[in-house]
């Protein structure tokens, strides 16, 4: 994630505070807590940098970069408690399973904490407001073009590896990719692991 897209995800909190009558973006300093799926992926591991270079430029604003170690909602859960006792002013996160979080996320807006999720999104009752990084319709198309170019004449099988189960972005880009399979006749669909 970009400097710029984080600073889009960090505004996007503010409208949420600011919508939801809190008080997050109005103290002295701005604690965001960046809940992603597990630590060690690189991918949030640049989501994290983009926080940190976009929370210096916003300035009066501190990260809490944290996640569990494995892509579990029981993870996730326990994290946004330690966030919860630690009063924080708002929570992205990045969602392992779009229910489970729920009743937590419902604990933190019931706390005065701004509850936005981004790329892996929560059910709308467990947040305030989701910010998509890209369209489903565009990431799917790029996902099966990619796929149709390294085949030889845009022919063969392809296999799709997700993340986990319950990874609602992964799930909706599947979704979305089975769509578009007819518009490449050739290319089969081996199956989802």
């Amino acid at each position: 994630m970009k400097r710029r897209q984080f600073t889009a995800l960090a505004a996007g909190i503010g409208l949420a505070a600011s919508l939801m009558g809190t008080t997050a973006m109005a103290q002295e300093t701005t604690r965001i807590a960046l809940v992603v799926k597990a630590l060690g992926i690189g991918f949030f591991e640049a989501a994290a940098g983009g926080a940190e270079e976009a929370a210096a430029e916003l300035g009066n604003v501190e990260i809490i970069y944290t996640g569990p170690t494995d892509t579990t909602a029981e993870g996730q859960i326990e994290v946004i408690n330690s966030l919860i006792a630690q009063g924080v002013d708002a929570i992205a996160i990045s969602a392992n399973d779009p229910d489970a979080l729920v009743p937590v996320l419902k604990k933190a807006m019931n706390r005065g904490i701004t509850v936005i999720s981004w790329d892996s999104g929560v059910a709308p009752e467990g947040r305030q407001m989701h910010l998509n990084p890209s369209s489903n319709e565009l990431i799917e198309r790029m996902l099966i073009k990619l796929a149709a170019d390294h085949l030889p004449d845009q022919t063969g099988e392809v296999a799709v590896l997700s993340a986990s189960a319950t990874a609602t972005n992964q799930n909706t880009w599947i979704a979305e990719m089975k769509k578009a399979m007819p518009d490449y006749p050739n290319i089969t669909l081996l199956g989802v692991v």
